[in-house]
């Protein structure tokens, strides 16, 4: 009898360490398989991130703003312009070289507030953005916005003309969307 319950408690042992087992693997496996489930969703999130932001910025990349690119190279020109007309002013062999310079400086700092104020009165209107260019006796704008109506046109025109003095007939005003 001894040798028959041993036997049976080996059996029941064997039986009790496979359900043990068996159930230790169900939980490990159901965990890993929720798990990778779980990495594959977090992957499949951060991949939709990542390609959307590496699309917004190729985009700005690729396509730069015609607003933006237009007033560093306004920037970038006018700079070099100021660097010159310093070496004229420190080299001038005559005050009347001198003045003549020191004046061109005062002019090119008045013309770039005023595009700038008009700009921004431009902006102030509703247009998402603008560029104006002064000239001697003219005035040019670029309005950023696929058209522009007769009644656009004027509020412009009026705008620039009262910043600069310049006659509406001398303001030229175009759309760029």
């Amino acid at each position: 009898m001894i040798f028959s319950i041993t036997k049976l408690n080996k059996k029941r042992t064997f039986f009790y360490a496979g359900i043990v087992i068996l159930a230790i693997i169900t939980v490990v496996s159901s965990n890993y398989l929720d798990a990778d489930n779980q990495a594959k969703v977090d992957r499949t999130n951060a991949m939709q991130v990542t390609r959307q932001v590496a699309s917004e910025s190729a985009l700005q990349v690729s396509a730069p703003d015609f607003f933006t690119e237009y007033r560093l190279e306004r920037d970038k020109v006018r700079s070099e312009r100021s660097d010159l007309i310093r070496d004229i002013i420190k080299n001038a062999k005559t005050d009347d070289m001198r003045q003549k310079a020191q004046e061109s400086v005062l002019k090119m700092a008045l013309d770039k507030q005023r595009e700038s104020e008009m700009e921004n009165l431009i902006k102030a209107r509703g247009f998402a953005d603008a560029l104006v260019f002064v000239r001697e006796n003219s005035v040019s704008a670029v309005v950023k916005t696929p058209t522009l109506s007769r009644e656009e046109v004027i509020q412009v025109a009026d705008a620039i003309s009262r910043v600069t003095g310049v006659k509406p007939e001398d303001i030229t005003i175009s759309a760029k969307p």
